[in-house]
């Protein structure tokens, strides 16, 4: 943090002096005078420059869509919803590979317990557990993140159709 606090005052000392105030010139003002001989006064148009009109319906105002605290319209709500349960879709996804792995790598095995395996079991049976393992800590992670966000869309819907206080 100081390291990227020098650097920003460094590069502020390397400004050129030409930055700072010029004097003002003595005929600076000289495109501001006014002919003291003219009127400033001017008739005033017959038909104002802008006019409102209304027609039988009205105007068509449009309200801007409610908020979450957090910034987000119910809409952007629901595809964060929408994204997390994609989440846990692709977790469970990762787990399945992870488990067909470990399953083919079991079944290269003739006996479990001290019998022989091929040469390709032994790491199938790593990696394959190695995968589900990650698959199920991303579904226990992606499962918190959409039950949190499915319960916050739920609270702000309740109170968006609650029947509205009197003032």
């Amino acid at each position: 943090m100081r390291l990227v606090l020098a650097m920003v005052l460094g590069g502020l000392v390397g400004f050129p002096l030409s930055v700072s105030a010029q004097p003002a010139e003595e005929d600076s003002l000289s495109s501001w005078q006014v002919d003291e001989g003219a009127s400033l006064e001017q008739p005033a148009p017959e038909e104002p420059a802008l006019q409102l009109k209304l027609d039988d319906t009205g105007v068509g105002v449009v309200p801007s869509p409610w908020r979450t605290p957090d910034g987000y319209t119910p809409e952007e709500m629901e595809l964060r919803v929408k994204r997390a349960k994609i989440g846990l879709g692709v977790s469970g996804g990762v787990l399945g590979a992870g488990m067909v792995l470990l399953v083919a790598g079991l079944s290269g095995c003739t006996e479990i317990v001290g019998g022989t395996c091929a040469d390709w079991a032994d790491p199938a049976i790593f990696a394959g557990a190695g995968i589900a393992l990650a698959g199920g800590i991303a579904i226990y992670a992606a499962l918190g993140i959409w039950a949190h966000r499915k319960r916050k869309l739920r609270r702000l819907q309740q109170a968006h159709y609650a029947t509205p206080r009197r003032v």
